[in-house]
């Protein structure tokens, strides 16, 4: 088997997440790592080359793909570069911090014709698929609500923070991308509320550490969302789809099965310590799907239009929260 190469733009926590997603793939190789400022350990880790452009990358290796894993203020111009070389690609969410720059990146995608996956990885995520299908198989009836439960275990530095452009902006919108994807339209009303619960200096950054949303369809369903940043028991995502004919649920996977029951406690077993490790597998999915993206065998499941569409829905609730637009 012929094996791909593949870049990756950044040298970050999530550009080694997707660095051993690669190395795990039989058709794909990991070629090297573009970083226009410090690279950090990640590529001599690796043992491939960091280029400081990806011009560069591109003169020296010849890459057959691209994972856009750099900071959210470059991500627009690393996918354009990326159109121009002609190069399929990966690209992390959110698409830009503010709406112009994604409309620019939806039509030259569309102007170029070169397929581009949004790293929105629940879509990849073989439990949230399993949902998605059982909602499509009608087991559910017609939905009527939804709940979403996102709590992260601890606050990001506040050097990532402050380039988030706000929690509903970073976090959230992959429980506002969710709900598109399985109402499979926008809501006609936004509810929210925005707070600062365990770090009341955050406001030197404008953003929050807690936020609750509520969302409404004309002729259903209601859905809600809690999230926080700050967890004392740990990492934790939950949904539930209620139905007219039955609900859905889906937790996170534990660790381990074995619970401890004793006179004095029951010890149950140890949560996922954040999202690199409760979606490991929706991570490899999105870049096994790059590679069948690069085979020809598939189109992209979830496109930067989805980031538009996300986007759009992340200002409504900010405006519905009274935070101005970043």
């Amino acid at each position: 088997m012929r094996r791909r190469g593949i870049v990756i733009i950044g040298t970050g926590r999530i550009a080694a997440v997707h660095a051993l997603s690669v190395r795990r793939n039989p058709a794909l190789e990991l070629t090297g790592f573009v970083n226009g400022f410090e690279a950090g350990d990640l590529p001599q880790f690796i043992g491939v080359p960091c280029f400081p452009s990806l011009e560069a990358a591109v003169e020296c290796l010849r890459p057959e793909g691209l994972v856009i894993a750099s900071p959210t203020a470059t991500h627009v111009e690393y996918l354009k570069q990326a159109l121009r070389f002609g190069l399929p690609s990966l690209c992390e969410k959110p698409v830009a911090l503010t709406r112009q720059p994604i409309v620019e990146a939806v039509e030259a995608v569309k102007a170029a014709d070169i397929p581009v996956i949004l790293g929105f990885h629940r879509r990849f995520d073989p439990y949230r698929r399993e949902v998605k299908d059982k909602i499509g198989q009608g087991l559910v009836g017609t939905i009527e609500h939804l709940l979403q439960i996102s709590r992260d275990p601890r606050l990001p530095d506040r050097g990532v923070i402050a380039h988030q452009g706000g929690i509903v902006a970073d976090m959230v919108i992959h429980d506002l991308d969710e709900l598109l994807w399985l109402v499979g339209r926008p809501p006609e009303r936004v509810h929210a509320a925005l707070a600062r619960n365990a770090d009341k200096s955050l406001a030197e950054l404008d953003d929050h550490d807690s936020v609750a949303v509520q969302l409404e369809w004309e002729d259903g369903p209601v859905a809600q969302i809690a999230a926080t940043r700050r967890a004392a028991h740990g990492f934790e995502q939950r949904l539930e789809v209620f139905g007219s004919a039955g609900r859905l649920t889906c937790g996170d996977p534990e660790i381990s099965p074995v619970v401890f029951d004793g006179a004095d406690a029951t010890c149950l077993p140890r949560r996922h310590e954040h999202f690199p490790d409760r979606y490991r597998a929706a991570y490899q999915a999105e870049i096994d799907h790059l590679a069948s993206l690069l085979a020809g065998r598939a189109a992209p499941i979830s496109t930067i239009l989805d980031g538009l569409n996300a986007f759009d829905l992340v200002e409504r609730v900010n405006a519905a929260a009274g935070r101005l637009s970043v």
